[in-house]
């Protein structure tokens, strides 16, 4: 029978938390490898259409595509012939769905093809509809889901694209989301961070570092720039990923990634949730610093910028401080003004009923006084008071902590500076951090917002005496899993010759460095490690014309883990010249 394709448009823009319940006959892995290419070509269709229009790609997402495929099938087995809308079964909107199926963004525009048709086709009937071609071109837009659903018995189906932006994720997309490509030489488009406002999310990226193995190895950092030509890795078909780490003015990262295939058509039945973007309520995170003191602290690069203070009363205001984080400080007070100087900055938008730790980071002019020179007050939180005398030195920043929980009764959480005594106070930042809890590693943190997309974790150390460490961040590889490349040694040497080094070997691992140990069981084998490469030495001093055999023993210092053997044969021979060189199998 012959379906009448009928486009709707609705545009939802309230998020709403009601949760709703999918009827119990649906199953999220009824999509079949036909409809998983479908919407893999829609998703890239789309984005060409965007570009031929000015505007960046999107990024194929998870959840958003769990929601449209959702809606596309109630609309298709559960309403009549001829339905076309946005209202699912249960009563429930666009923005509502992507909530239920923990998009965790914003977004509600929504597109709709009421019947099935070829990815083309939809785009094109979308583009040549005003309405729809103003959601599929929106510049706010950053992630798409697609939803493709097609009744076998009698071939109805229906098609939804659902669009969204997420503040704590800036994508990284390859090629305009192709499927595949037959060339190694593609083009990435790295997304900002939105510079918000507030003690969360990262501001405008100032650097960045591309990769084709998440550890960055050999990776440098360049300025930022949203457009990046990228040769991908060599070899014979199949995926290839690249990772993005960008980095801002306060040193926040985040690292993200996309993925294609390196060939002329992707196997229709390895497309799947590997290729999309998507959010996790955890992350595990492995220990650097092997528990120097006892207690951790974490932080998603919550942090304050004196940008974004205000002066209250007295005298003072931003100026350039090239010892501060991001080069300019909030200077309280100036030269010959006695009178008390005080200054904010505050959000809306933080954690409520979470015990939290603030670290300000102040200097002062003079350290000399006994009395207060300095406080701090922040909501729900003890007032610091601060001497001259707890500065260790003059004009050099020093941390101090506060801890607070923002009570859900306040609508503002305020951080507040005076300058009360006589000398100039310079704000820094504040940034903030979870609650001290004992060293475990690894550690699986379930963060406040439930919302990890990459964003680097901060991590400090403590102990019940106030000591603390400088802000480090927290490995999330774990880097005990590794090879070993070459895995075996065949050398040849020169009877009576000297030292020399003959190769070099390299640990594949995760992504922490220096964590590994190397050892040996031969007199004549020397190994020297240093980050993930080992220089290996061979001293044939004292042996005779034969064949040695040794082992190289490569083990991760700590977390566990298994163990390399590297097999390494030396011949020994009377050769005329003096040389080593690898042994020939004949």
């Amino acid at each position: 029978m012959r379906q009448t394709l009928v486009i709707l448009l609705l545009f939802c823009a309230t998020i709403c938390t009601t949760a709703m319940r999918a009827a119990s006959t649906y199953d999220p892995g009824i999509q079949t490898a036909n409809l998983w290419a479908n919407e893999s070509q829609a998703v890239y269709v789309g984005n060409v259409a965007r570009a031929q229009n000015g505007q960046p790609p999107l990024r194929w997402n998870l959840q958003l595509t769990h929601a449209a495929r959702w809606y596309a099938w109630d609309s298709t087995e559960n309403r009549p012939s001829g339905f076309c809308g946005h209202q699912d079964t249960q009563g429930k909107l666009p923005s509502d769905r992507i909530v239920t199926f923990h998009y965790l963004g914003f977004g509600g525009a929504e597109n709709a093809m009421c019947g099935y048709v070829a990815p083309q086709a939809a785009i094109d009937a979308w583009m040549n509809s005003p309405g729809h071609r103003a959601n599929l071109l929106d510049p706010n837009s950053r992630e798409i889901g697609l939803g493709y659903y097609q009744r076998t018995s009698d071939g109805r189906g229906y098609i939804v694209q659902d669009f969204g932006v997420d503040a704590d994720y800036a994508p990284v997309v390859i090629a305009q989301e192709a499927p595949a490509t037959t060339t190694r030489e593609t083009q990435l488009y790295i997304y900002d961070h939105a510079n918000t406002s507030g003690f969360q999310g990262m501001s405008s990226a100032t650097q960045m570092q591309v990769s084709n193995e998440p550890c960055f190895s050999g990776a440098v950092w360049e300025p930022y720039s949203a457009n990046r030509t990228w040769s991908l890795t060599d070899g014979s078909a199949g995926w290839r990923t690249v990772y993005v780490r960008t980095r801002d003015s306060l040193s926040r990262t985040s690292t993200v990634s996309d993925t294609i295939y390196f060939g002329s058509t992707p196997p229709a039945d390895q497309i799947g949730p590997g290729q999309l973007s998507g959010t996790q309520p955890t992350v595990t995170l492995y220990d650097p610093s092997n528990g120097t003191l006892p207690k951790m602290q974490f932080s998603l690069g919550w942090a304050t910028r004196d940008s974004e203070m205000s002066l209250l009363w007295g005298t003072g205001g931003n100026i350039a401080d090239p010892g501060a984080t991001d080069g300019s400080t909030f200077l309280l007070g100036s030269p010959g003004n006695m009178a008390e100087t005080s200054a904010w900055v505050y959000t809306t938008n933080f954690f409520k009923d979470t015990p939290l730790v603030a670290y300000v980071r102040l200097k002062v002019a003079n350290n000399s006084s006994p009395n207060e020179v300095a406080r701090v007050q922040i909501t729900g939180g003890t007032t610091l008071s601060l001497k001259g005398t707890d500065f260790a030195a003059p004009n050099t920043y020093q941390e101090f902590p506060i801890s607070f929980t923002f009570p859900s009764s306040e609508t503002f959480l305020t951080l507040q500076f005076f300058r009360s005594g006589t000398t100039d106070v310079s704000v820094d930042r504040a940034t903030f951090f979870t609650a001290a809890l004992p060293v475990q590693t690894p550690y699986t943190w379930s963060l406040p917002g439930g919302n990890y997309r990459g964003q680097g974790i901060w991590v400090r150390y403590t102990d019940e005496a106030g000591h603390f460490s400088p802000i480090t961040e927290a490995a999330t590889a774990q880097a005990t899993t590794m090879t070993v490349v070459p895995n075996s040694l065949a050398l040849t040497a020169q009877l009576n010759g000297v030292p020399r080094t003959v190769q070099a070997l390299k640990i594949m691992s995760g992504c922490s460095s220096g964590l590994w140990q190397v050892s040996d069981n031969a007199t004549w084998l020397q190994t020297t490690l240093q980050d993930t490469s080992i220089t290996v030495r061979v001293d044939p001093t004292g042996l005779g014309a034969d064949l040695y055999t040794a082992t190289i023993l490569v083990a991760p210092t700590s977390g566990g883990g298994p163990t390399v053997s590297i097999p390494v044969q030396l011949q020994v021979v009377a050769l005329p010249y003096g040389n080593y060189l690898p042994l020939v199998q004949r």
